[in-house]
């Protein structure tokens, strides 16, 4: 089964109407077959995002608790990956919850991802390579509009 990074922006788009890329992701969600996976900074990101509507909030969680997402740990052990990939995007910036996508991608060799943000466009792994952008045509599309 196909693997799949979400980041906060996809998440937050497909909860939220009022977001700019909700029909795009809704769309790429009415067709996509995989298993999602991400970090705990996401969700708290996501949750952040949402402080001031709680039923998003609780509806999110209750997604995620049954299983929309796989919430990856990030260990005590992965942290000198993450602070080394943040040092060499510091001019990007790459932040935490950026690195740990990037640190889940190569540990669980997972080399899609589902975001809005183009600093991933950016950054590569170990072996040079980058991550596939499953919704680069849905946004190219979106922007041409």
């Amino acid at each position: 089964m196909k693997k799949t990074i979400i980041d906060t922006g996809v998440i937050i788009a497909f909860f939220d109407e009022s977001d700019k890329y909700c029909e795009a992701v809704r769309s790429f969600f009415k067709t996509y077959k995989g298993e999602l996976y991400s970090t705990e900074s996401i969700v708290t990101e996501v949750s952040y995002y949402f402080e001031n509507h709680k039923k998003a909030q609780l509806y999110i969680i209750d997604w995620i608790g049954k299983g929309a997402v796989k919430i990856v740990n990030v260990e005590n052990s992965d942290y000198p990956q993450i602070h080394s990939m943040m040092t060499k995007y510091q001019d990007t910036p790459m932040d935490y919850a950026d690195a740990s996508l990037m640190m889940i991608g190569e540990k669980l060799k997972i080399t899609e991802i589902l975001t809005i943000d183009n600093d991933f466009s950016i950054y590569k792994f170990k072996n040079g390579k980058q991550f596939k952008n499953l919704l680069q045509e849905v946004l190219r599309k979106k922007n041409q509009k």
